[in-house]
């Protein structure tokens, strides 16, 4: 054991080595103990698993013990003819091993291991908080898109565990795995220097093969999860996502869904439908109007401000929100129309007894509707600004006093500093973004052509010049180069 575990070891994570060590030896180094633990037989030979995964340090040696983790799950599963034994489940006796591994391995490392990183993260039933912190823990910070974050929010929504998705969902997400071939690059995969675009590939490992459709989920699923959140904004951003994205002539289920929900999470937080990218074709948007006539309809209804009609659309498309599993959503909608109702108050009086409140909102919860709570939630939401109080000697009558006052000068201030500090950070974003696009452009195969071809160029202009000769190259670059 003693030799073996030597060999294991020998190559450590990136700070514990020497700075001596260069990129070039330390790629070897991984390269040659990823090939020895794979193919060498020495971790199917190994007889006491737990004796070797004791003895080595997940976020030190990550590599080995992820080898010799997975070769044990697969051999766990092979004889219990379980892709989820009971080892693996919360509480057995490899679930703490998975748990300690996925939080705390080291990124470098697990380039080098890809694959079974990620057959790792998907095991069925693996908890959302694991795949968030593998995720995290991979340094996904310039936002490429992988299998595993369809997963994670597939996941996360079907457990109900929206604020544990946070972290991943509200990154921005900008590349997808590139091919190999498609940057010229020069670095080494353990380079600490590389973003993630550069070592998340088509043949990584770090992500299965994705489809336009993936994407399309992803951001459908997020956009869900946003809105039971009632992050609307985010919600609308990420439904928006799925709507704009091209289409020749016609629009896909997933499209037609996002639709449906962008236009329920419009009412639900702002009251009204909101304007939609400009980039979607007129043809598109009969398509998707098409699609959805009764939400079209009932949106229309809500605007208005006419209870009756949209109780009675409620009421007649229920089949409809049951089979698009828009019940939910769409039974939120008489709370947000009492609240916009008493919005839309403030705009015309100074001060309302609750009595006329109550006359001008709905009972959608029947005689037991409390609408003097329902105000005061608004108020201390903020999402109301007006005072609540009962007269002296009248406990029983409430009064509403909107308040006509602009905000203090400190909530102004406070307010433009909170967009200043997110508009520096969108900024801030989009800068490197920029860069890293640029790279990718100035290293892609397309472009050292079309340098070699310039440089031809030059040659040839300056011989010609010596001969006596002379052209233009900007006019010699719009025919066929020769």
């Amino acid at each position: 054991m003693t030799e073996l575990l030597k060999r294991l070891t020998a190559a450590p994570s990136r700070r514990y080595l020497s700075i001596n060590v260069t990129d070039e030896n330390y790629d070897r180094q991984l390269r040659d103990l990823a090939v020895y633990c794979k193919y060498s037989g020495v971790v199917s030979n190994i007889t006491d698993f737990d004796e070797y995964l004791d003895n080595i340090n997940p976020s030190i040696h990550t590599l080995s013990f992820l080898h010799i983790l997975h070769f044990q799950i697969q051999s766990l599963q092979a004889k219990t003819k379980s892709d989820l034994p009971e080892d693996l489940l919360p509480g057995g006796r490899l679930w703490t091993r998975v748990s300690k591994f996925l939080k705390t391995f080291d990124p470098i490392q697990i380039r080098y291991a890809g694959h079974e990183w990620r057959q790792l993260v998907e095991l069925p039933r693996l908890a959302v908080k694991l795949i968030r912190d593998a995720l995290c823990q991979l340094d996904l910070s310039f936002g490429v898109f992988t299998s595993v974050h369809l997963i994670f929010v597939k996941l996360a929504l079907r457990s109900a565990s929206y604020t544990i998705a946070l972290p991943i969902l509200d990154r921005l997400l900008c590349h997808f795995p590139t091919g190999v071939n498609t940057i010229h690059h020069e670095s080494f995969l353990c380079s600490e220097d590389d973003t993630s675009v550069a070592f998340i590939t088509d043949v990584s490992g770090l992500s299965a093969k994705l489809t336009y459709r993936d994407h399309l989920q992803y951001y459908l699923y997020s956009g869900m999860i946003y809105m039971a959140l009632k992050k609307w904004d985010q919600a609308l951003h990420c439904l928006s996502a799925v709507i704009s994205s091209p289409a020749l002539n016609s629009v896909s289920k997933i499209m037609a869904e996002a639709y449906k929900k962008w236009i329920l999470a419009s009412l639900l937080g702002y009251g009204k439908l909101q304007s939609l990218s400009r980039m979607i074709s007129p043809h598109v948007m009969r398509v998707y109007q098409s699609l959805a006539k009764p939400y079209i309809s009932l949106a229309d209804t809500f605007e208005k401000g006419d209870l009756q009609k949209m109780r009675a659309e409620i009421e007649l498309g229920q089949t409809i929100w049951r089979i698009d599993n828009n019940a939910g959503l769409v039974s939120q909608l008489f709370d947000a129309f009492d609240k916009y109702t008493v919005l839309k108050l403030g705009r015309t009086f100074s001060a309302l007894t609750m009595a006329d409140v109550r006359q001008r909102v709905s009972a959608s919860s029947g005689n037991s509707h409390n609408v003097e709570g329902f105000v005061a939630s608004l108020v201390m939401s903020n999402a109301l600004r007006a005072t609540l109080s009962h007269l002296p000697g009248l406990e029983s009558l409430a009064m509403l006093r909107f308040s006509s006052a602009p905000e203090s000068a400190v909530v102004r201030e406070e307010t433009v500093r909170i967009r200043l500090i997110e508009a520096g950070l969108a900024a801030n974003t989009v800068s490197e973004r920029i860069r890293q696009s640029n790279r990718i452009l100035e290293l892609c195969q397309e472009n050292l052509q079309t340098l070699a071809k310039s440089q031809k160029w030059a040659d040839n202009t300056g011989r010609s010049s010596e001969a006596g000769g002379s052209f233009d190259i900007d006019e010699d670059l719009m025919g066929d180069g020769h």
